[in-house]
């Protein structure tokens, strides 16, 4: 006669098949537990932020796509720009010695103002074939003053008290403050954009400051043009390389104090 063995023991739980396949409330044992609502709240929040997420990185890159296009519509720019002035040479129309400097790097000087004296030599023998032998005597020896022909800014001093030179010779660099300009180097592939007349905003790094700015001329050569080794064109060896052409750009600084060869950046505006 069987026992029921159930009967006997009715808190003993079924035991799994030889494979191990049955669990006691009949499912798989491999199964997953019930979904419940909290889970299914949790992955429904977190595809809600990557989705926003999302929209927020496509908004951000159409914003900067579309300012970096107009951007390039309407303006050519470049830092390849610095700040220039016309450089004049100041010197003796004679050949002697240094007697003087007064004036030295840095300082401002008014148009006639004398800012050296030099020295003549005098005729002290002859030689054996007639030539006259020059040199200096000491109190009795002609000086000449060296005037500055603009008012300026001293930017570079070339001699010193007892230097010999000859007629024509700098002694000194003067630039005038007022008649600063930034040049800029644009590429030759945008350059046909720019023309005569068109408004520039012009960064000054001396200053960090933004200043108005109008484009006054542009070069008809490349800067390559004056290379000292100008870019062989032989079969070969040639490698082409975009050239960039030089536009002055006239700047409203007013009383700022320009740094002759200080770096600009400039904003053209090629488009209205």
């Amino acid at each position: 006669m069987g026992i029921d063995r159930e009967r006997l023991n009715p808190g003993a739980q079924p035991s799994s098949g030889p494979g191990g396949e049955v669990t006691p409330n009949g499912a798989p044992s491999g199964a997953r537990g019930p979904v419940t609502p909290s889970s299914r709240n949790r992955s429904g929040r977190a595809r809600l932020v990557i989705l926003a997420l999302l929209l927020i990185v496509l908004a951000a890159a159409s914003y900067f796509g579309y300012g970096y296009y107009q951007d390039q519509m309407l303006y050519v720019s470049t830092d390849n720009a610095y700040v220039t002035g016309a450089l004049i040479q100041v010197g003796s129309l004679n050949a002697g010695r240094v007697s003087e400097v007064s004036v030295d790097i840095g300082q401002h000087v008014m148009a006639g103002q004398s800012v050296a004296t030099v020295m003549l030599p005098s005729a002290l023998a002859t030689t054996a074939s007639g030539t006259p032998k020059m040199g200096f005597r000491g109190t009795d020896d002609q000086m000449v003053s060296v005037e500055s022909p603009v008012d300026g800014v001293v930017v570079s001093r070339q001699v010193n008290p007892g230097d010999t030179i000859a007629a024509g010779q700098p002694l000194l660099t003067v630039v005038e403050p007022s008649k600063l300009w930034v040049q800029a180097q644009i590429e030759e592939t945008k350059v046909g954009r720019v023309h005569v007349g068109q408004t520039v905003a012009v960064t000054l790094d001396a200053l960090g400051r933004t200043l108005p700015g109008k484009v006054v001329a542009v070069n008809e050569a490349t800067a390559g043009t004056f290379s000292l080794l100008p870019q062989g064109n032989t079969s070969g060896n040639f490698t082409k390389v975009t050239q960039l052409v030089p536009v002055k750009i006239a700047v409203d600084y007013g009383e700022a104090p320009l740094v002759l060869g200080s770096s600009a950046e400039v904003k053209i505006r090629v488009q209205d």
